[in-house]
């Protein structure tokens, strides 16, 4: 499967990648694996599938052993100047720096398997295929990750073949019909700024029985695949709540990284715990609902100004192995759009691997 093969390739660019700049052996790659797909909630519609393969690893606090396109990531976020990154009770010297590369994919169909093009009201057919690099910067009680991607749409994004792939293989669900009508192909490159916050008021419950600790979010993300801007918040409730955390979805621009101060974790300890929270997002332009910026398409649609959000889950730590299950509700994503709320669930998986 092409997905697995590309998968393969940018694992082994991440080692070569790691062995030309100085790095603590002792810190190893951090393997996170994301899976989004409303089949997990009953449906099988709009956002239908996303999946990611992604390496972190933390670098060296000195940043003159970072490449060159790591530098120029922390030059963009504006860290260290208080315009993204917030608070300057920190001093560069106590920031904590880790890269991510990742593979992600995306795909879309409207609610008949049977349609060649979408109907009225339903998802156009979309399928976007991408490489992420991502540079997190963190302190004792936030973080920050700034994004790059580059990734195409169309038929180079091989959303018809890994769709029915899984539909034949895994599934036993109808093949779609419509894939030739697609949103085009058109190569994508975005910036993306995601910051964490940590909830200090959550901070009185770390020696009760049950924890309690979250963050507020915010970001945004500009170019051709989708210009937006968001805000949200997330609260977790549990028995020895782990300092990692990772969106518990796909989304582009924010992968696992040490949210909280480590300083005093067992990495290893049982944890388990359950999560709630809530996004709101201004967009602006995206790709999979709007149509490409470059060329005309025949299955574009008008997305809304305002998108909301709903996730729940849980989550557990075993062995410094975390694993989520989550659900997310989202509101209508276009004008028209019929069939209600749109329901997905998401299985995260992250673990170290020392290499």
């Amino acid at each position: 499967m092409k997905f697995a093969l590309i998968s393969g390739i940018i694992c082994t660019a991440c080692i070569l990648i790691n062995s030309t700049y100085a790095q603590d052996a002792s810190k190893p790659w951090k393997i996170v694996t994301q899976w989004d797909n409303d089949l997990l909630t009953g449906t099988d519609r709009g956002y239908t599938n996303g999946a990611r393969v992604a390496l972190v690893r933390d670098l060296e606090p000195d940043q003159e052993a970072h490449n060159y396109l790591q530098r120029a990531l922390y030059k963009a976020s504006g860290a260290g100047s208080d315009q993204f990154w917030g608070d300057k009770r920190f001093s560069e010297d106590s920031l904590r720096f880790s890269w991510g590369i990742g593979l992600t994919q995306l795909m879309y169909t409207p609610d008949d398997p049977d349609a060649l093009t979408a109907p009225t009201g339903e998802r156009p057919y979309a399928g976007w295929l991408g490489i992420e690099f991502s540079l997190n910067v963190s302190d004792i009680d936030s973080v920050g990750s700034v994004t790059l991607s580059i990734g195409t749409t169309g038929k180079n994004s091989y959303g018809e073949e890994a769709q029915d792939w899984v539909h034949t293989n895994i599934s036993d669900s109808p093949i779609y019909q419509g894939w030739d009508s697609q949103v085009p192909g058109e190569a994508t490159l975005n910036l993306h700024l995601d910051r964490k916050q940590q909830i200090h008021a959550l901070n009185l419950t770390h020696d009760w029985p049950i924890e309690f600790d979250g963050y507020y979010e915010w970001g945004a993300a500009i170019g051709n695949f989708t210009t937006n801007a968001y805000l949200g918040a997330l609260i977790r409730a549990g028995y020895n709540l782990p300092y990692t955390y990772a969106t518990p979805r796909v989304q582009l621009g924010s992968y696992g990284q040490a949210l909280f101060s480590p300083e005093n974790e067992d990495a290893d300890r049982f944890s388990f715990y359950g999560f709630f929270g809530f996004r709101g997002t201004a967009v602006l332009h995206d790709i999979t609902l709007d149509g490409p910026i470059f060329r005309d398409s025949d299955s574009e649609v008008d997305s809304k100004a305002l998108v909301g959000e709903l996730i729940a889950g849980v989550a557990t730590r075993i062995y410094g192995a975390d694993i989520s299950l989550s659900q997310t509700t989202r509101s209508d994503e276009f004008n028209g759009q019929t069939g209600g709320n749109h329901r997905f669930g998401s299985v995260m998986f992250l673990v170290d691997f020392p290499f």
